[in-house]
């Protein structure tokens, strides 16, 4: 006996979790799944008592009912078999292309101020986070260590999410719900630097979902902190190069006092307000004792002491 020609029927979708969906394509006989969905499919044949069900041409172990729930993309037929055993032709196909997963692809760049910055002084540290996934990024969280030769001074008011300051372990913390393809976020932090030399800080950002770029989830930069630079000659012989004692970046303080020692231990020079132009006019040449006082941006005062000669 045989049975009239087998089609496939769509039942219906069994989602997990229940929140996508799938598009049916131009063909009747091929189904677009998104994933995590699942489908159900029957034989519609008529006087069947059992069935086979077939995948890219092989029997499925098992899948021997009316209805099939097809989880994974292939080509799906079925033959039916009556109560006298004869069997059907086999149905046309049905083919299931399951679509790719949507991820999401988080980056961080972690940028200081581009500023000549001297130590004591407060700068910017700016990071930008950035979905370059066709995904929704959840549960973003950027952490970011503070080094030892760093003071946190505060963070910026105007933040997407929520951003705080651990002052036992010097640690940033920036948590964002969510962040949709091509969205970024910025967070500003200002430090203070407590002494010249490089600064290397580093931060990071993890998200929910599986990030198939991992290289882009840490960035890290060096900052240059100059001091004050106080030279240990000058020659004030009237070539017009290097005639006073010229402290560079002793500008950028507000307050400052120089005191000049010769080696009898007497006081030579001594100015509030010192504004490099100590050109040793009546003392001779020979090396000299100085103390320098700075006052910084938290208002303390700061010292150097140390040594100069004078060149004719």
């Amino acid at each position: 006996m045989r049975f009239n020609k087998l089609g496939i029927t769509v039942l219906g979708m069994l989602l997990f979790p229940a929140a996508a969906c799938f598009a049916q394509s131009n063909s009747a006989n091929t189904l677009n799944l998104k994933p995590g969905v699942t489908v159900k499919l029957r034989a519609n044949g008529t006087g069947a008592t059992s069935y086979q069900w077939f995948k890219n041409g092989d029997a499925i172990a098992g899948a021997t009912a009316q209805d099939y729930v097809v989880n994974s993309a292939g080509k799906y037929t079925v033959i039916t078999f009556s109560l006298g055993g004869c069997s059907s032709d086999l149905s046309e196909e049905m083919e299931v292309i399951m679509e790719a997963q949507l991820s999401a692809d988080v980056s961080i760049i972690k940028r200081s101020e581009s500023r000549p910055v001297i130590n004591t002084e407060v700068f910017k540290y700016n990071l930008l986070v950035r979905n370059n996934g066709l995904g929704m990024a959840t549960n973003v969280r950027v952490k970011d260590d503070l080094p030892e030769n760093l003071t946190f001074v505060s963070l910026d008011p105007t933040v997407v999410g929520t951003a705080s300051y651990n002052n036992q372990t010097k640690t940033v913390s920036w948590g964002i719900p969510s962040l949709a393809n091509g969205s970024f976020v910025e967070l500003v932090i200002n430090v203070r630097a407590m002494k010249p030399g490089n600064i290397i800080n580093s931060a990071t950002v993890t998200i929910n979902e599986t990030d198939p770029d991992p290289s882009n989830n840490t960035s890290i930069d060096t900052k240059e902190i100059t001091g004050l630079k106080i030279p240990n000659v000058f020659t004030p012989n009237g070539d017009g190069k290097n005639e006073t004692f010229f402290i560079e970046s002793l500008d950028r303080f507000s307050e400052n006092q120089l005191t000049i020692i010769n080696r009898w231990g007497s006081t030579v020079y001594e100015k509030a307000g010192y504004l490099n132009d100590w050109a040793a006019n009546g003392l001779v040449d020979g090396t000299y004792f100085y103390v320098l006082k700075v006052k910084t941006e938290t208002a303390k005062w700061q010292e150097f002491k140390g040594y100069v000669t004078v060149m004719r």
